[in-house]
């Protein structure tokens, strides 16, 4: 019997400990520049049958030399040295939100300023019932602030939002990125020389891709002849409605042209 009890208590306890009465919701996890502060907001719900008087700590768990964080709540604002915030009363159901209309006063904004210091911090805050500090709940904020930096991907320039990426400057990874794409595009597909050439019937080329496009050009910049090729391998190309001259097939693979071969027609 007793152990019966003991086991009730302890679940009893546990069950105390997990309700908390204070849920606290809003993004947690923030990447910005070193010169820009970043700004954001908790939204805290008394879930309780009681009205609750509620302060917030700030606690920097890690911070950047040089960089500073600071908060609102309850009606006032605190520099970057203050823990504790003054009281607020949040009624029962009661959801304070700086997204509410109009924005609650009392509700929570969080600001963090890197002051050129690049790394990550975090900072924990911890909304309390003032009359039982163990009702609590806390959330840290995680804040990501780098150099601006480049990757090239997928032929867009992207920030990592590490200050790590492969380009300092915007214009130079668009460059890059232009380069990559058209060796890419390059190497899709390919055709070989027409054979034979001149010629005045048929002729004969390679195609090695999965899915291009063959024009023939005269040389005014006419479009003669349109070939859809979907297959590698050997092609065949009948000339036989064509006028005597000098033709450029142009290979064209997601509207780009990627190959020219000059064809002589006899």
């Amino acid at each position: 019997m007793r152990k019966i009890l003991l086991f009730i208590l302890v679940i009893t306890q546990i069950s105390f400990v997990a309700a908390q009465s204070l849920v606290v919701t809003g993004n947690t996890s923030f990447t910005g520049n070193l010169d820009t502060q970043i700004a954001h907001h908790l939204d805290v719900k008394n879930t309780s049958a009681n009205s609750i008087t509620v302060k917030c700590q700030k606690t920097n768990l890690t911070l950047p030399a040089g960089a500073e964080s600071f908060y609102c709540f309850a009606d006032n604002c605190y520099g970057a040295t203050t823990s504790i915030s003054s009281s607020t009363i949040i009624e029962v159901g009661q959801k304070i939100s700086f997204n509410n209309f109009p924005s609650d006063a009392a509700a929570h904004s969080g600001y963090y300023d890197a002051f050129g210091a690049a790394g990550i911090a975090e900072v924990q805050y911890c909304f309390y019932d003032v009359d039982d500090t163990t009702d609590e709940t806390c959330v840290i904020i995680t804040y990501s602030c780098f150099d601006i930096s480049y990757d090239c991907v997928n032929g867009a320039c992207i920030d990592p939002g590490t200050g790590t990426g492969a380009y300092i400057d915007s214009n130079a990874c668009k460059v890059s990125c232009v380069v990559a794409a058209n060796e890419e595009i390059s190497n899709l597909a390919e055709i070989s020389d027409f054979f034979p050439n001149p010629t005045n019937d048929l002729t004969y080329f390679r195609f090695n891709g999965t899915k291009a496009q063959l024009k023939i050009i005269d040389i005014l910049g006419n479009n003669v002849k349109e070939i859809l090729l979907n297959q590698e391998g050997m092609q065949k190309l009948d000339l036989s409605d064509m006028n005597k001259g000098i033709y450029f097939g142009n290979l064209i693979v997601n509207d780009e042209v990627v190959s020219i071969k000059k064809l002589i027609v006899k």
